[in-house]
């Protein structure tokens, strides 16, 4: 894939790179500033200016972040598009501030607070973390109030979206056409070939191998392998911590309460049926005496519970549904409810058999989880006091100083390509950087999760060569058979098709009975089914068939299989359905709006680009 992008990044391609592969590194945006000297901007906006600080810093940050993505394959044009990409980028941010400004849109910084604090990034054991916080942000190079303020412009931003999300509309007409559209169904049967049952009616000689491989030396070339020294720092190799005392772990357990809680539960029968006057005509006859278990039993259409008289067992809030939980949790024991309906359209009626209060698990039954949690804790504290004396280290010592000085064991890898999984990708991203490979830098500590933290150093590097023809003839040989075999499937599938088009059912006949094969019906599929082959989508790009035909095709599903599949008929369900598509519609019509008003916003203000210094 490298290679490939290596060979293509030019022009358009290199900035659709930069667009596909830098939106990962949006977590934090562009922070403020730290200092400012006099007129030093990269650009203006009606007179204010963008900072050239601000500029380089995102920049350094995603021109290392695509250097570790890319190793070699980072390209002169790609640093260009990602210069130009972050320019247009920071020029419309402040244009879109000018214009919040100009509305008087205003984010509260409990707006930021909240987001910030939801954020899972920053989280530990599900719970927001000002150590990993504070953390996360100086392993990134931001400081606290520089994020914080990229927060809140970010929400100022989706505030002008939202206010814009309104003026888009669709008249009630478009809404059933796409509603039909989306929901419409489609009956089909395919039949499968697939190229391992004809492998054995090919062959390829030799020389068909010798000229495949001099043809395309290129593609048998073995990429660069390195080998590097790294030292972890982990959780695991934290120090024990002392023993907690009785107070410490009382103290957690009274911190931590939820944990230890058990939510109340309760249990219920229901009768669940679809038609809203049977459910009003059942809860009479309950009302009246008749017994709620019979009535389950004979009417009921939840087969799993019916035949135990609607019985549910115990559940917890948040299990059975917004509104059987409304209507089961305000009940007392005996009740039997009004009927309840369902957003799909069924109707419950409920009768509260019992409730559990909500307890907490006794103090000495969780006092070894709460040693645990405690020793954990402890650990990871350690942990992020350390960080940054580690990232401090590494930056100015030697692998095997960093591992002497924190006691860890400094570790050599095994071989490996650009691309490898036998390692994470961050490890191999940044082992093939050019800080790592050209420069011979020790690469910036990586993060490769919340309790690994890795800095390492090249040991060695294989330049890439050209493999033997000896090394790869069964690979050419199988590859070979397969694209033979693929052609001789494909004019079976054409064949196939072709006949019962023509509706010669008697050659299509003989040609399914002598290959074997047969017919697979999927009856009445949606759009949405999840189908072998990605048959669904196939079937909705067809023709709709003539009334009383059918419409019959042959199609490559993939480099190993062909199809035919026979389209039989096209329905629109009777009943109303509400799909989403429109407010999927609208969504993208409000996306373009935004570009609109992004657009009218640059041609009215006036930007001067001071394009030396990019």
């Amino acid at each position: 894939m490298l290679s490939a992008i290596r060979n293509k990044s030019k022009g358009w391609v290199a900035y659709l790179i930069v667009g596909l592969i830098t939106v990962p590194f949006a977590l934090f945006g562009i922070q403020d500033y730290v200092s400012r000297s006099a007129n030093n901007s990269i650009a203006t906006v009606d007179g204010e200016d963008i900072d050239i600080n601000v500029y380089y810093q995102e920049l350094n940050t995603q021109q290392r972040n695509l250097q570790q993505q890319l190793g070699a394959a980072y390209t002169q044009e790609i640093d260009d598009a990602i210069k130009q990409t972050l320019l247009d980028s920071m020029i419309n941010e402040k244009l879109i501030e000018n214009y919040a400004n100009s509305l008087d849109i205003v984010t509260l910084d409990d707006e930021v607070k909240s987001v910030i604090e939801l954020n899972q990034a920053f989280s530990v054991d599900g719970e927001f973390s000002q150590d990993r916080y504070t953390q996360l942000l100086r392993l990134n190079s931001y400081s606290p109030a520089g994020y914080e303020l990229a927060q809140s412009k970010s929400l100022t931003r989706e505030q002008i979206k939202r206010n814009l999300s309104g003026s888009a509309f669709m008249s009630s007409i478009q809404i059933d056409q796409l509603n039909d559209l989306a929901s419409q169904q489609r009956e089909v049967s395919y039949i499968a070939l697939n190229t391992s049952n004809y492998l054995d009616q090919v062959s390829v000689s030799k020389d068909q191998i010798s000229d495949y491989f001099n043809e395309n030396r290129s593609s048998f070339i073995e990429g660069r392998k390195v080998k590097v020294d790294f030292v972890e720092l982990t959780l695991d190799a934290m120090d024990e911590p002392e023993s907690p005392t009785n107070d410490d772990l009382q103290n957690l357990y009274e911190d931590n309460a939820e944990l230890y809680t058990n939510s109340e539960r309760r249990r219920a029968q229901h009768i669940l049926v679809e038609s809203e006057e049977l459910a009003n005509d059942l809860l009479d006859q309950i009302n009246q005496g008749a017994d709620f278990a019979e009535l389950a039993k004979a009417k009921s259409e939840d087969s799993s519970s019916s035949e135990e008289g609607g019985d549910l067992g115990f559940f917890e809030k948040e299990l059975m549904g917004a509104e059987f939980d409304e209507a089961a949790f305000a009940m007392n024991i005996g009740d039997v409810s009004d009927v309840v309906a369902t957003d799909y359209g069924y109707f419950h009626i409920i009768k509260l058999t019992d409730i559990e209060a909500e307890t907490m698990q006794a103090f000495n039954e969780v006092e070894e989880q709460l040693a645990a949690l405690y020793i954990k804790n402890a650990k990871e504290k350690m942990l992020f006091s350390s960080l940054e004396e580690f990232i401090n280290l590494s930056y100015e010592e030697s692998l095997d100083m960093v591992a002497d000085q924190f006691g860890l064991e400094l570790q050599s890898s095994d071989y490996f390509g650009n691309g490898s999984s036998q390692y994470d990708a961050k490890f191999v991203a940044s082992a093939f950087s050019s800080s790592v490979i050209d420069d011979g830098d020790d690469s910036e500590v990586m993060e490769i999760d919340s309790e690994k933290f890795v800095v390492l150093a090249l040991s060695d590097l294989q330049s890439e060569r050209e493999r033997d023809l000896s090394e790869v003839e069964d690979q050419i040989e199988s590859a070979l058979k397969t694209a033979s075999a693929k052609e001789v499937i494909e004019d079976i599938a054409e064949s196939i098709a072709s006949a019962l088009s023509s509706g010669d059912e008697q050659t299509a006949n003989n040609l399914i009975s002598e290959n074997n094969l047969e017919w697979v019906s999927e009856g009445w599929i949606s759009r949405a089914s999840e189908l072998p082959y990605d048959v669904a989508s196939m079937t909705f790009a067809l023709s709709k068939p003539e009334e009383g035909r059918h419409t019959y095709s042959a199609q490559s599903a993939n480099q190993l299989t062909s199809l035919v599949i026979d389209l039989s008929g096209v329905r629109v369900p009777e009943e109303d359905t509400n799909t989403g598509i429109s407010a999927l519609y609208l969504s993208q019509e409000n996306n373009e709006m935004f570009v609109t008003l992004i657009r009218q916003l640059r041609d009215n203000a006036e930007i001067r680009v001071f394009s030396d210094l990019l």
